[in-house]
Formats: C-alpha cells, sequence, structure tokens
C-alpha cells in the first residue's frame, strides 16, 4: 500500500533489508537498524521491543513487526524535508553584474547615437547617416553580453570534463568567493563501508586461518560488520546464531566459535578476555571453547584522496572543517588523521543547519559537502553545496554540483577554476567597456567608417570568446 495510506496505529511487517517506511515503536523482540543516512553512524543499532523506529532508515537482521506511531507528514523526515524547503528558500541569489550593464550600456549607447546624429545633421547632413550608422556598430554590446556567459558555459564544461556535474546557475560565482569548506565524516570522508584494518593472533593460530574462520561465521551474517570478512571467505559454517549487539555463534566441525565483543566470545570457554589492542577503530575478538584466538579491527576506511584534498583545499587558505552524526571519538580520530582543527560531532540535521547558519552570519562563506539524509537541509542552506556520487537521490537534488566520480580532489580543481573564471569574467568586462570606450569617441568624430566598425565589433567580440576558451584547457 501507498505509504501516504499509512495511519497511527497500523501494524507493519518490516523483511530485513527493507527501510522503515514511517516512524513507529518495534513490536518484535529485537533486531538491528541503520540509521548511518540520518545520523552518520557507520554502526547499526541494536533496537529491542518498545523501542522507538524513525522512518526512512533500513531493517537489517529479521523480519519484525512494528506500530506506526506517527504518519508521513508528521515524521521526523518530514519534519528534515521542511528544513530543506526553509533552507532553499533562505539561500542567497546571486545575479551577474554583466547582464546589468549590458542593459545600462545599450540605453546609453542609443542615446549617443542620437546626440551625435543630430549633430552632424546640423554640421554635415550628407554624413549624419553613415557616422551614427559607425556609433551604432562599433558600439554594438555583443562583447559585453558575451563576456559573462561565453565564461560559464567553458567553465562548466571544464567542470563536467572533471567530474562534477553543476545543477546551479550560482555555482561557479559563489564557488570562487568561499572561505570555508565543510565535509560530512561517513560516506563523504571516508567510504562509508566497514573493512578490516588489521588482524591480530593471540595463540599460534595464522592470520589466514583467523580470517578464514571468521568469514565462515559472518557469512551467514546481514550484519555490515561481516561485509568486511567478504574477501576472505573460503567454507560457510554449519550453524550461526546472531546475537543481537554481541555477534555471532558458528560451529565449523565439532568445534564452537563465536566473534564479537570480548565478554562475549569469551562466555563459551569461561576465561577472561585478553587486553584489548592499542588500535583505533572497532574490536572484534574470535574464541573457541579453549580461548581467545584472535583479535579483528574494523574500520570505516578514509578515502585513499581525502588528506591530500584536505591539504590542497587549505593550501588555497580555506578554513577546512567537519561536521557530523558520527561519536566523538570517531569524528576526533578521523579529524587529527587529516589534519582537520575544526570538527563537531553527535550533530542532528537541524544542529548541522544551525551551526553553518551561525557561521554564515559570523562572515563566512561555506562550501558543504555532504551524502546522507542527514545532510539535506545543510546541504540546500550552505552557499554552495556539493553531493557525493553515491549520495542518496534527495541529497543529489538539494546540492549545487554532484561529485559524479566521488574524488575529492576534484574539489580544490573546481574551487581554482571558479577562481579563474571570475577573473576571465572581469577581463571580458573589462575588455568590452574598455574597446567601447576608446572607439565610440572616433567613431563619432567621423573617423571610422561603418565597414572598420563592422571589424572591430566582430574582433572585440572573437577575442572575449577566445579568452573565455582557456578555460577549456584547465
Amino acid at each position: 500500500m501507498p505509504i501516504a495510506d499509512l495511519k497511527g496505529h497500523d501494524r507493519l511487517l518490516v523483511k530485513p533489508g527493507h527501510s522503515i517506511p514511517a516512524d513507529g515503536i518495534l513490536f518484535s523482540e529485537r533486531t538491528s537498524i541503520d540509521e548511518s543516512a540520518l545520523t552518520g553512524e557507520p554502526l547499526p543499532v541494536s533496537k529491542r521491543l518498545g523501542d522507538t523506529l524513525i522512518g526512512g532508515t533500513l531493517n537489517i537482521e529479521q523480519p519484525i513487526e512494528m506500530e506506526v506511531t506517527r504518519t508521513a507528514k508528521h515524521s521526523r523526515m518530514s519534519s528534515i524535508l521542511n528544513l530543506l524547503d526553509r533552507a532553499q528558500a533562505e539561500k542567497p541569489k546571486v545575479a551577474f553584474i554583466a547582464d546589468k550593464v549590458a542593459s545600462y550600456f545599450v540605453a546609453a549607447v542609443l542615446i549617443t547615437a542620437i546626440a551625435v546624429s543630430v549633430y552632424w545633421w546640423q554640421v554635415s547632413p550628407e554624413q549624419a547617416l553613415w557616422v551614427t550608422l559607425s556609433v551604432l556598430v562599433v558600439t554594438c554590446p555583443c562583447a559585453l553580453s558575451l563576456a559573462t556567459p561565453t565564461a560559464l558555459t567553458a567553465a562548466i564544461g571544464s567542470m563536467r570534463k572533471i567530474g562534477l556535474l553543476v545543477t546551479r546557475g550560482h555555482v561557479l560565482e559563489s564557488l570562487a568567493n568561499v572561505n570555508a569548506v565543510y565535509f560530512d565524516k561517513t560516506g563523504t570522508l571516508t567510504t562509508g563501508q566497514l573493512s578490516l584494518k588489521e588482524t591480530i593472533a593471540v595463540n599460534n593460530t595464522s592470520i589466514d586461518e583467523l580470517r578464514s574462520l571468521a568469514a565462515a561465521i559472518e557469512s551467514r551474517s546481514e550484519h555490515p560488520i561481516a561485509n568486511a570478512f567478504t574477501p576472505y571467505f573460503s567454507f560457510s559454517a554449519e550453524h550461526s546464531t546472531n546475537y543481537v549487539g554481541q555477534g555471532i555463534e558458528g560451529s565449523i566441525g565439532q568445534r564452537t566459535f563465536r566473534i564479537g565483543k570480548p565478554d562475549f566470545a569469551m562466555e563459551i570457554s569461561g576465561l577472561q578476555p585478553p587486553s584489548l589492542p592499542k588500535e583505533a577503530g572497532i574490536c572484534l575478538l574470535l574464541a573457541d571453547q579453549e580461548g581467545a584466538l584472535g583479535w579483528f579491527i574494523i574500520d570505516d576506511q578514509l578515502r585513499p584522496e581525502a588528506q591530500r584534498a584536505i591539504q590542497q583545499i587549505q593550501q588555497l587558505g580555506l578554513q577546512v572543517g567537519m561536521l557530523t552524526g558520527d561519536q566523538a571519538t570517531n569524528a576526533q580520530r578521523i579529524a587529527q588523521n587529516l589534519g582537520i582543527d575544526r570538527f563537531e560531532a553527535n550533530l542532528s540535521p537541524e544542529d548541522k543547519l544551525a551551526r553553518v547558519k551561525s557561521l554564515q552570519r559570523e562572515g563566512e562563506q561555506i562550501l558543504m559537502i555532504g551524502d546522507g539524509i542527514n545532510d539535506i537541509p545543510v546541504l540546500s542552506g550552505a552557499q554552495t553545496s556539493i553531493a557525493m556520487n553515491g549520495a542518496t537521490d534527495l541529497a543529489k537534488t538539494s546540492s549545487d554540483v554532484v561529485l559524479t566520480n566521488s574524488n575529492l580532489q576534484r574539489i580544490p580543481e573546481a574551487i581554482m577554476l571558479a577562481r579563474k573564471t571570475r577573473n576571465i569574467i572581469r577581463q571580458n568586462i573589462g575588455w568590452a567597456l574598455l574597446y567601447n570606450l576608446i572607439a565610440l569617441p572616433f567613431a563619432a568624430a567621423g573617423f571610422i567608417p561603418p565597414w572598420m566598425a563592422a571589424i572591430g565589433m566582430s574582433l572585440s567580440s572573437l577575442i572575449v570568446v577566445g579568452n573565455a576558451l582557456r578555460l577549456n584547457s584547465h
């Protein structure tokens, strides 16, 4: 049935891998919910009977029954969309100066032509027509009108070539003026996919065997952590049981294994867990009836180009910050690895938008990069915004630019291209005005015949177009 037809107190069945269609309460014993698109937290959240569920999140482990408490119109997702509408309404409107200058210039040229015609009609009537014609031709505002659109067209084409799809007309001008760049964390600075960072043996078991055993036990799980062991899968466990929020128990031959939290894994042996490794990340312990076998460090990996991209942005003289809904410890670790001094964690969509609005009131021109549902309001509220290629559809439509290849190094390239475009537009406008200011007095004095005026006007336009085409060589 359509989601719009759901009503309060409706009972729903939600299968594994399906999204929660509305805000509600869990009526099953337990499950795990992926709330990363809404909160930025990469790990699923354990839910038990009576816990609240948020519409738009993803059910992971098993079929569940839920009761609707708030319909789509009043749901958490609806409040985020309301923030989106408000942010878009407040978005600054950037007008191109060249269009206004050209309109005033045309009026000035017509007035000048009338004055020149009246003067020559009184002084030398037989020359009045061609002198007036020369004035009109030599001052035709073609170059002035072409100054901005040719540069913008060339620049947008260049941005498309490097993997940036521009969806708003103001992007190049506002991008050239940014003085601060803020990133979301999960799915933006990181890949958004958990992977095995390190394996540490506790006894004499080999690293390869530890990985194969863990992959076999995790092979029957739908949990995102299981994806980290996929590259090491060679056989499957005979039986497995998932304990929500704790780990997995599986049997291979005559041996029973547990992988997950240290205390949970060590229950089958009755021994105390070994000391936690010092490495940062999610620590999982593999154990059997004899004791601990090995540690697995799981982490959401940084994009390989992220550090270099941050350095390039900072070299452009811009502030770099991070706004994330993830936990403070994870955010701090990522920020330290990337050299980001300004970061805030545990932020809701409303908090992100409020923070950006506060920075804007302090004079910052902000470029925001994100990918999730929780980034939608702030993507619309920032002066300029970029959505990652893997972003939600709503995040893409709310942003000004889509990064089609997800390479963060394209962002500093885009900023440099926008700055170059701004300079070329200024050069084009300056040349067009200078040409007209020089040519007009000579044409009005009768020194430039119409054929020469036509050549001058054409050359002026060609110079403007040629200057704009330099952007294609970026």
